[in-house]
């Protein structure tokens, strides 16, 4: 779960800015959203609005840019632009920038920083917080002579674990390498609290872009019963004209799937087991490529419809709306949800290409579930879903961009709501903020 996650000279966030997930005193309503996880209780859903250019996206692109730091491991293997430094402020120039988080995995919360320029890693601490103390587990500095230094736990260096420790010290000497990434993944066993850290921004963090599809997703209907089950049950729901989805397998020579999909194949046959995702150029239609019991089989949904005549008829994937394919998409996120206690979603434009009615009943089934354990954060310009019969109020946030260009952050908690008030009408209004201030329209001459 995610608590909070501060960022600090990055993108459109100058100062240090905090958007966390903690409930107010003030808000009591939803007791059904509150989680506890272990010493903190936090929200299990969070809308944020704001104007275009306020900052909303760039909430997302930030987490998505810690996730990659500690993910891929260095600095240039993340796909984001050079310098992510604040651009409107030339003091900001000379300052690294910096991404912090709390977050919780099972029984364990942990805090996480990060100091950082394009090339260089200055600063890296992993915390384990506690409810009145928090406990060092590692600390990495790089000094101005480019020299560099750990702190770690003494829990780590006693006598078992001195040969890994001095290993792993030595080992550890790039500027722009992620000391959580390096030791979780190779030091695993030596250090099961930093790897249950790293673990958690690989196996439990997702982050959907609003032009992003869920590639595993014909694999899942193929092999998760479960999932399957779920899907045909939602799916008539939103009355999108499709009463089921079918999964289809088809088996493929590695020489028609390279003909077709060239590397993708290749990955396929050499990882047994694991899913390929693969695009058909002309249709668009996405695949899953994988290799089971010794065959290589491309795997797909059909969606069917019911024909005039009351039958049921399998239609191509491409013929679907692009509404369709999103609420489709969705699908992976709301069993995760249901299923996996530590699951983040974090959604950029959630309403992108669907009716407001089928957003705001997707949101309130969401709402509505005794069932769900994971968190769904998303951003969206959607007026309608500003409803207390879905969310609190603490669970409505606003990015409001300042008179220096940089973004501010508050929740709906912050204002004194009654619990009648029609918070829609309330934030077209323009009395939260978050909104556009346009232009006399008569200034344009049309």
């Amino acid at each position: 779960m995610l608590l909070r996650f501060i960022a600090e000279n990055v993108f459109s966030f100058k100062e240090a800015t905090e958007f966390n997930l903690f409930p107010s005193s003030k808000t009591h309503s939803h007791d059904s959203h509150k989680i506890t996880c272990d010493h903190a209780v936090v929200l299990r859903m969070t809308a944020l609005y704001g104007a275009n250019g306020a900052g909303k996206s760039n909430l997302v692109r930030c987490i998505g840019l810690l996730q990659g730091i500690v993910s891929k491991g260095v600095l240039s293997a993340i796909s984001f632009p050079a310098d992510t430094r604040f651009f409107y402020d030339e003091a900001c120039a000379g300052k690294p920038s910096a991404l912090a988080i709390e977050y919780s995995v099972g029984d364990c919360v942990f805090y996480y920083h990060v100091e950082f320029d394009s090339k260089n890693i200055y600063m890296e601490e992993l915390y384990q917080s506690g409810k009145t103390k928090d406990e060092l587990i590692f600390k990495r500095l790089l000094d101005d002579a480019g020299s560099i230094s750990v702190e770690l736990s003494q829990k780590y260096t006693d006598a078992k674990v001195t040969s890994e420790y001095r290993d792993a010290i030595r080992r550890v000497q790039r500027q722009d390498m992620s000391m959580l990434n390096f030791m979780g993944q190779y030091y695993a066993d030596s250090f099961p609290m930093i790897t249950k850290a790293y673990r958690w921004f690989v196996d439990e963090l997702c982050i959907v872009r609003p032009d992003a599809i869920f590639g595993i997703m014909p694999h899942l209907m193929d092999t998760n019963s479960d999932f399957s089950r779920m899907v045909n049950e939602k799916l008539p729901f939103f009355k999108t004209g499709i009463e089921s989805l079918v999964s289809q397998r088809e088996e493929m020579s590695l020489q028609e799937a390279q003909s077709v999909y060239k590397e993708e194949s290749d990955l396929a046959k050499k990882t047994p087991g694991l899913p390929v995702l693969a695009v058909n150029r002309v249709t668009g239609e996405t695949f899953n490529i994988v290799y089971e019991e010794e065959k290589l089989l491309k795997k797909t949904i059909l969606p069917q419809h019911t024909m005039p005549d009351g039958l049921l008829q399998t239609t191509p994937f491409f013929l679907e709306s692009d509404g369709t394919r999103r609420i489709i998409d969705y699908m992976p996120v709301l069993y995760y949800l249901l299923v996996r206690p530590d699951s983040v979603f974090i959604i950029d434009e959630m309403e992108r290409s669907v009716h407001p009615i089928l957003i705001k009943e997707l949101m309130r089934t969401i709402s509505e579930s005794q069932r769900a354990k994971g968190q769904l954060i998303f951003s969206t310009h959607e007026s309608c879903l500003l409803d207390l019969d879905i969310f609190r109020p603490d669970e409505i946030w606003f990015a409001q961009k300042d008179i220096d260009n940089s973004t501010k952050l508050y929740p709906l908690s912050d204002f004194n709501i009654h619990n009648t008030a029609n918070i829609e009408n309330g934030y077209l209004q323009g009395r939260y903020g978050g909104i556009p201030f346009l232009s006399n329209i008569k200034d344009l001459n049309w």
